[in-house]
Parts: structure tokens; sequence; C-alpha cells
């Protein structure tokens, strides 16, 4: 015989209390937007984590460049201006330059063409701006001194060249570039840097003939 029992309001609310507890839709909202944000904070630390480390990595390797060049760069631009000064403040600014623009070096030519050209830009745009006057070589050939020096000397006599010849010929004579990488870093023909050497060691000749009739040949 079967027993027919009725329900209990008592039992219907127990098996409605067994539920699982989903709360209510407010609720929801404010647990989903608190993971949300949960979420995004964690993925912006790690975001911001890449960033730092990129950070490091770029700074390293600007430190590695500078440690490799700087003693290139800073010939160059004594080459370049025959003053210390002005050789060590062109050297900052040339590093500047490339540390700004060393996301654009693309590898087309090697790092050392790309800052030789950096510099010597700088350089060349450094003479024009400041208008620095040439030495002239009469001002210190009329008495020379005994004892100087003929590598000082000539380093006078290329600070006297207008920055187009001075350019070639430090590359050429004193950093021993070929006329192709010249007409690379220069961005002129490989024609024109040859005849910017010939022109400029003409004029060296001239310039220092006097001298070194004293000393021996002509050395350029």
């Amino acid at each position: 015989m079967c027993l027919y029992l009725p329900v209990s309001a008592s039992f219907r609310k127990s098996s409605r209390s067994s539920e699982p507890f989903r709360g209510s839709s407010r609720q929801n909202k404010t647990m989903d937007s608190e993971g949300l944000t949960a979420a995004l904070d964690t993925r912006q630390a790690e975001k911001e984590s890449r960033a730092e480390v990129r950070e490091r990595e770029r700074e390293k390797k600007l430190e590695q460049i500078y440690a490799d060049h700087v003693a290139m760069v800073y010939n160059l631009c004594y080459r370049m201006f025959a003053n210390r000064a002005d050789a060590q403040d062109a050297t900052q600014d040339v590093f500047v330059k490339v540390y700004k623009n060393l996301d654009r070096f693309r590898g087309r030519s090697k790092l050392s063409t790309w800052i030789y050209r950096i510099t010597m830009n700088h350089c060349i745009d450094r003479m024009r701006r400041k208008k620095l006057k040439t030495v002239e070589i009469q001002e210190w050939t009329a008495s020379p001194k005994r004892d100087h020096d003929a590598r000082i000397e000539l380093e006078k006599a290329v600070a006297s060249l207008p920055a187009s010849y001075r350019s070639v010929f430090v590359l050429h004579d004193i950093q021993g570039f070929r006329h192709a990488e010249i007409a690379e870093i220069l961005g002129i023909t490989a024609g024109s840097s040859k005849s910017l050497l010939h022109r400029s060691r003409v004029i060296l000749r001239k310039k220092l003939k006097g001298i070194w009739r004293r000393n021996g040949p002509t050395p350029v």
C-alpha cells in the first residue's frame, strides 16, 4: 500500500535553500567588475614589466654602442675642429642624435658607417651654424717655433680647409676610408670624393710648402 504524504512548507523551504547561491544581479555585476579590474591591473603590470625590460635592454645596447664608438667619434670631431672643447661638445651632441635616432637605423649599412655619417653631418652643420673661423696659416707660419711638431702644423693646416674638403681629407687620408665608403657617409658620389680629396691636397701642399721645406718633402 502506498502512502501519499503532503509536502510540508518547511520541506519546500529546505529544498529551495539547498540550491546553490547565485546572489543578486547587482552582486554578480560587482563581482564581475572586481574580477575585470584585477585582470586589467595584472595585464598592465605585465605590460609595464615588459616595457621596463625593453628599456633596460635598450640602455645596455646604447652603453655598448658608446663604449665601442666614442673614441672614433671624438677623434673624427677633433680632426674636424682641431679644438678639444669643440670636439668634446660635438661628441656629446653626436651621441644624443645616435640615441634619438637608433630606432631608425635599418641595418642597410654598418652601424659604424651610420654613426660616421651622423658625426660628419653634425660637424659640418656645427661649423656652418657657429661660422667657426678657419685657422689662417699665415697667423702661425710667419715665425714658427723651432720645436713645433709637424703633426700639429698639419692639423692646423687641415683645420683651415673648407668643410667639404676637410671632411673628405680627414676620412680618406687620416681615417683610411675608401672613396666608396666616403660617398656613402657624406651622401656624395665616389667621383666627387676623389675630386675633393685632390683639391684639398693641392691646398695643403701650397700652405705647407714653406714649412715642410725645412723638414723634407711635403707629406700630402
